[in-house]
């Protein structure tokens, strides 16, 4: 969840408690950031540097000039696609403007009710595409599911903050090497089933695991018992259309 790989990023945003909200999740993914209070200081904050924004995060709702207004700018300047938008809202539902928002050239939408994990799972996402599109196409979701973990006798607890159909990542504050082996124990909401899996790990920000919510392992399952599977997959496709992930990039 944590990234080394630090990028510029712009909130346009009204409300000072959730710029600040938004740029403590951020900061401590790893991130920088700086704001616009509405949409034209936004707008004046683009012509001094456009080229150094790696992600513009936009709020619809903004007095003077609104989010759909700024979006329209950035097209009539030419600068549509410079940087990926990603749309903020507590107002309107992903599939009521989807449309238009894509129309316009934004990246991805938000509601401000998102946990922090999907915060950054969002964020992520529109950053660092090519991590995406490694290895075979795959839906992951932003969750916190509580997961005991075995390493041959050992015991022990942690979080899982996203979860694919070919792994996961974990957070807890127990150090783990990469290529160990684990058993996972963990159960998906509205389901009473409990997942018997195993897992490698394949990387670790080991050296902020212990300090920060975001810190932890990625995992891919290297056993998993069919029905576990097939439910896990039933969840992510939930979660993906709850989320509007598929309506992102279909």
């Amino acid at each position: 969840m944590i990234t080394k790989d630090s990028k510029n990023i712009l909130i346009a945003d009204d409300s000072v408690f959730f710029r600040t909200k938004l740029s403590d999740i951020l900061v401590e993914a790893g991130h920088k950031v700086r704001f616009a209070k509405d949409g034209r200081e936004l707008i004046s904050e683009l012509k001094i540097d456009a080229r150094g924004i790696d992600l513009l995060m936009l709020d619809l709702q903004m007095p003077d000039i609104d989010g759909f207004g700024v979006l329209q700018w950035l097209s009539d300047e030419g600068l549509r696609g410079t940087f990926p938008v990603l749309i903020i809202t507590g107002v309107y539902e992903p599939g009521e403007i989807m449309d238009r928002l894509r129309s316009l050239g934004a990246s991805g939408l938000m509601t401000k009710g998102l946990t922090p994990e999907q915060i950054i799972f969002r964020v992520n996402r529109l950053l660092f595409p090519e991590k995406t599109a490694q290895g075979q196409p795959r839906t992951r979701v932003p969750v916190s599911l509580p997961v005991d973990f075995m390493l041959g006798d050992l015991t022990r607890t942690g979080f899982l903050l996203n979860v694919s159909e070919t792994g996961a990542f974990l957070h807890t504050k127990f150090e783990l090497l990469t290529g160990s082996l684990l058993r996972l124990k963990f159960s998906v909401p509205g389901s009473t089933r409990v997942m018997d899996t195993k897992v490698i790990v394949k990387w670790s920000t080991v050296e902020v695991a212990k300090k920060t919510f975001f810190g932890g392992y990625g995992l891919m399952f290297t056993s998993i018992q069919a029905e576990d599977l097939e439910e896990l997959r039933a969840f992510i496709s939930s979660e993906a259309r709850r989320l509007g992930l598929e309506e992102e990039h279909s």
